[in-house]
């Protein structure tokens, strides 16, 4: 079964500006294949970050059709039980990243990202990063 992914801000930011993405080629593709996850965290900072009504309206049609990953109490729990697993081996990052890396954990998906909290994250977790631009495997 060919693995889900999951688009972090930091290549979605640049994917959706005209100059595009290194990862546009990859996320295009994935998202063809119906392969790519978001969480509520990421949706919001998305749209947080528009620039006026069109472009909130652009943004929030063109994440509609991603697979979204819910949350709940449990959810909430393991991010507390990684970012305090984290927190032990001293590693600091922001919640958000914990949350984001624990959906990822939780559904089996990959990560796309670039951010390097996600590298200190994925050395004390077992959390997937996908290599620079590599393409989806089956």
């Amino acid at each position: 079964m060919k693995p889900g992914y999951f688009v972090d801000t930091s290549v979605w930011i640049p994917y959706f500006r005209e100059s595009g993405s290194e990862h546009g080629d990859l996320v295009d593709e994935l998202i063809d294949e119906g392969r790519v996850h978001i969480n509520g965290i990421v949706l919001a900072e998305l749209l947080t970050g528009a620039r006026g009504p069109a472009e909130l309206d652009r943004l929030a049609l063109a994440l509609a059709g991603l697979k979204f990953v819910p949350s709940d109490r449990t959810t909430s729990e393991a991010v507390g039980s990684n970012g305090f697993a984290l927190k032990k081996k001293g590693v600091s990052v922001p919640l958000t990243d914990i949350v984001i890396a624990t959906d990822c954990l939780n559904n089996g998906l990959v990560l796309i990202e670039e951010d390097r909290h996600y590298a200190a994250i994925a050395a004390i977790l077992p959390l997937k990063l996908n290599a620079q631009n590599k393409r989806p495997s089956d």
